[in-house]
């Protein structure tokens, strides 16, 4: 029996199947969809290439697979933190989903790296990625900056740059994480560095 026949015998299948998915992580994030070939996935994912073939059909359905894990449930779970936050007041509020973001994106930072890699360039990838996941994120953001204004503690301004500049402020240094600790000496990916960040931006946008 063959190792592909073997895979659909459950368990060993989903192992199989996850090991891929994280291996194409790492490779969209690094070298984007073009750069990053099947064969140097199944590599890093220590699998032969034919359980791709097996599993995903094809290179777009894995890539497509990679960014459901890395955005998998992020939506979900700050409508779930924002609901629960509700009746704090809207400073309390944004400052608590600032500081959810942050971790979130010391403990993601492919998903930067993948936003970068496909949002520079118009493709049918890019509209699916921002249909999908980024639109939902942007309504439940554009909601906690508007309460937040109208009560004045986030100073006034466009949602969309205000958009831009919270993303950018709480995942580039995470995204940059191996040129920060060159320039600095210090390691981002600490905890301690991580508490400091959350709080730098909070004290930069609140009043």
């Amino acid at each position: 029996m063959t190792r592909t026949a073997r895979e659909s015998g459950g368990g060993r299948g989903e192992e199989t199947r996850a090991g891929i998915i994280a291996a194409a992580v790492k490779a969209f994030s690094n070298d984007g969809f073009a750069g990053a070939s099947t064969r140097q996935i199944a590599a890093l994912a220590g699998e032969n290439q034919g359980l791709i073939t097996y599993h995903f059909a094809n290179k777009e359905n894995l890539w497509r697979a990679a960014v459901d894990s890395i955005f998998g449930g992020l939506a979900g779970e700050l409508t779930e933190r924002a609901d629960i936050l509700s009746d704090a007041d809207p400073r309390t509020r944004l400052r608590l989903l600032i500081y959810y973001f942050v971790r979130y994106a010391a403990q993601h930072p492919e998903q930067m790296r993948l936003m970068v890699q496909e949002g520079k360039t118009e493709s049918p990838r890019m509209a699916w990625l921002v249909d999908r996941h980024i639109k939902p994120l942007y309504g439940l953001y554009s909601e906690v900056v508007r309460d937040a204004q109208r009560a004045g503690v986030l100073p006034e301004g466009s949602v969309v740059h205000l958009f831009y500049i919270l993303i950018g402020a709480t995942s580039l240094i995470f995204t940059a994480a191996p040129e920060c600790k060159r320039l600095t000496g210090q390691d981002p990916m600490q905890e301690e560095m991580i508490e400091a960040h959350a709080e730098t931006i909070c004290n930069l946008v609140l009043r």
